[in-house]
């Protein structure tokens, strides 16, 4: 009889050890598919193929001139957006009381189209993507992208990480953006700040830049690389909704380009928690001074750095104040130029009825940190 009981105990624990190892082999095998993040900026890997099946392109063919609409901006905060201008020297930190006007000085960063000089949905990409790449660059193509990179390779890694970016920043820009489901954008991506500022005459200061109406994006390896690449993307999906009425304020563009590099390209700037615990505190600008700002050159480096953490909050607030789908009408009606106080009412109802009262809600919010 004993024998019999010590049969069956050797038995269960053999069915139970064949069980446990089986979940252990299948759990092993589940967690090894997690993905790993991504460094791209850890090595390049060669994408030319042995032998050109297509005649060398001078690059000066692609570049005859820089783009019409690639204008000089302002220069942005620095960390993430671009490289700043050397901050001033005096304290550092701006106190709410200390904070002066921004300088509004004509013409503005962006330029204003009419709706008979833009059609009302952007051209498609133009020809040039299915020409060879140029010289000196290699051509990547992937779902959603066209990638010519200068030295004949590609990141390590690149080509999954803007595929992965274009995925965050559609869960926000997808309604902005209806055409980025089957036409490309292209990235332009040079080896050093020397042959980006060479090609797009921009000035020392900048990290990267975009042409809106061509989709097209110019930016150099950096450590800020991602981040500024976020912000860019940004213009272009969410800019080109407005091509085709009124252009986006400058407040709504930066604010909301600074939400996605934050939130969905997971590269906030260093400076924005500093200023967002200023605006809590009640510094910060009059919402009215705010949104009329069509330029930020001549101010200095914290007042432009406050100026953008501000626009990110208030374009935070009027995202997550109610459902989406009354940010999307926010904008609508401002690209079909109705005054803002209009849109905020037709948009949001009571009692939003004036940028007052917006003011009040976003101020209350933030300090209260109902969102």
């Amino acid at each position: 009889m004993d024998i019999l009981i010590k049969l069956r105990v050797y038995l269960w624990l053999m069915v139970l050890s064949l069980w446990g190892l089986m979940i252990y082999q299948f759990l092993e095998e589940d967690g090894g598919s997690i993905p790993q993040p991504v460094h791209w900026m850890a090595a390049r890997v060669s994408t030319s193929p042995p032998e050109r099946t297509a005649p060398v392109v001078p690059l000066s063919q692609f570049f005859p001139k820089p783009p019409d609409d690639l204008k000089p901006e302002p220069a942005p905060p620095s960390s993430g957006l671009a490289q700043a201008q050397p901050r001033p020297s005096g304290p550092s930190l701006v106190e709410p009381s200390a904070v002066g006007p921004l300088p509004r000085p004509s013409p503005p960063v962006r330029p204003r189209t009419s709706p008979e000089q833009v059609p009302a949905r952007p051209s498609a990409p133009p020809a040039e993507h299915a020409a060879p790449a140029p010289e000196g660059f290699s051509e990547l193509r992937t779902r959603h992208f066209v990638v010519y990179s200068e030295g004949g390779e590609v990141m390590k890694g690149f080509p999954e990480t803007i595929e992965n970016l274009h995925a965050n920043l559609m869960l926000d820009l997808a309604g902005f953006s209806p055409w980025a489901r089957d036409e490309r954008v292209t990235i332009w991506l040079f080896r050093s700040q020397d042959s980006y500022r060479k090609m797009t005459g921009r000035p020392a200061w900048s990290g990267g830049a975009t042409s809106v109406k061509t989709r097209k994006i110019f930016l150099y390896e950096s450590s800020e690389s991602m981040g500024i690449l976020a912000h860019e993307l940004c213009h272009i999906y969410f800019d080109s909704f407005f091509l085709g009425g009124k252009s986006d304020p400058l407040w709504l563009s930066e604010g909301m380009a600074t939400l996605v590099q934050t939130e969905r390209g997971l590269a906030a700037p260093s400076w924005l928690r500093e200023n967002m615990g200023l605006l809590r505190k009640g510094g910060g600008y009059a919402l009215a001074e705010l949104l009329s700002v069509e330029n930020t050159t001549g101010a200095d480096d914290a007042s432009v750095r406050l100026w953008y953490s501000q626009a990110y909050s208030v374009v935070r607030f009027l995202i997550r104040a109610q459902y989406r789908s009354s940010f999307y009408r926010f904008c609508t009606h401002l690209r079909d130029g109705v005054p803002i106080h209009d849109a905020l009412y037709r948009a949001y109802g009571m009692p939003f009825n004036r940028v007052k009262a917006l003011e009040f809600a976003w101020r209350y919010d933030l300090q209260n940190r109902r969102l």
